[in-house]
């Protein structure tokens, strides 16, 4: 099945020169974000050595002995929003694992991993949310030009040395599939919309899977049929924009949260365990 406002592929916009292109940039991006809700961003300014660095961190903590991460377990009485390690199962609609931290506040106390069990950890993976902060405000601050706000209109909602910051990082791990079977249809992570503002994320090269929901206004419905869905394969130096369902809330529709699933990986492709940043 096809939309005659289907998407046969998601968009990239660049963000180099950005200062001295904020309008077209910000034209642009509104554009996409309207329509399509997902899309990559490359001339970001993020170097490389500081994604693979966090990649590597988080390899280093999802090979830690299950006793050990179970002391970072998310506190299931706190529904509204839950930090910490979790894992879900094929009959909860997810086959994922996974920390999710914040920022060094209260709330992340005694879900970091000491020194002793993951030497760096902290340091690492904060470091690193602060620099993706930055690049998150070019993108609101885009959004904001784009639907005639002042460009620093989200800055303070999302303050990440603000008490009460929400913004989160997860490190999400896909298990293994080397030499198991699953039914027809089984999927890594259902289909769903982001609840948050926006996120960004960072894929690695070789472990495709994910696919985008593409037409503006589908419905949960329509989601389900496999004739909408657009591959959102990594792309080397960009970073995957989406936005969520709080954005779409705050622009009154005008920006779309998209649906989007990580489906299982075929058998000419990558089966072992894989993982992604993301930060929303």
């Amino acid at each position: 099945m096809t939309r005659p406002d289907a998407i046969s592929a998601v968009p990239g916009i660049a963000l180099t020169d950005y200062p001295d292109k904020k309008a077209e940039i910000s034209a642009e991006m509104m554009s996409v974000a309207s329509n399509v809700g997902f899309f990559y961003v490359t001339g970001h300014g993020l170097a490389q050595a500081d994604i693979d660095a966090a990649f590597a961190m988080s390899v280093r903590y999802l090979n830690l002995p299950d006793q050990i991460r179970a002391r970072h377990v998310k506190d299931k009485s706190n529904a509204a929003y839950i930090l910490g390690w979790s894992e879900r199962r094929v009959s909860a609609g997810q086959l994922t694992h996974g920390m999710v931290m914040g920022y060094d506040s209260p709330r992340m106390e005694g879900l970091w991993p000491s020194e002793e069990e993951c030497p760096g950890f902290k340091e690492t993976m904060l470091t690193f949310m602060h620099k993706v902060h930055k690049v998150a405000m070019v993108i609101m601050s885009c959004l904001a030009i784009g639907l005639g706000l002042p460009e620093d209109y989200y800055f303070q909602p999302m303050d990440p040395n603000a008490s009460d910051c929400m913004t989160a990082m997860s490190i999400n791990q896909y298990p293994s599939w080397e030499g198991k079977a699953h039914k027809e249809g089984t999927l890594r992570r259902i289909a769903h919309t982001d609840f948050e503002v926006v996120t960004l994320l960072f894929q690695q090269s070789g472990e495709p899977g994910l696919e985008v929901c593409a037409g503006k206004g589908t419905t949960p419905q329509q989601a389900m049929q496999s004739g909408l869905w657009v591959p959102c394969d990594p792309r080397d130096g960009a970073i995957t924009i989406n936005i969520g369902d709080a954005l779409q809330y705050w622009s009154d529709g005008r920006l779309k949260s998209t649906y989007h699933r990580v489906r299982m990986p075929t058998a000419e492709e990558f089966q072992a365990s894989t993982s992604a940043l993301v930060l929303w």
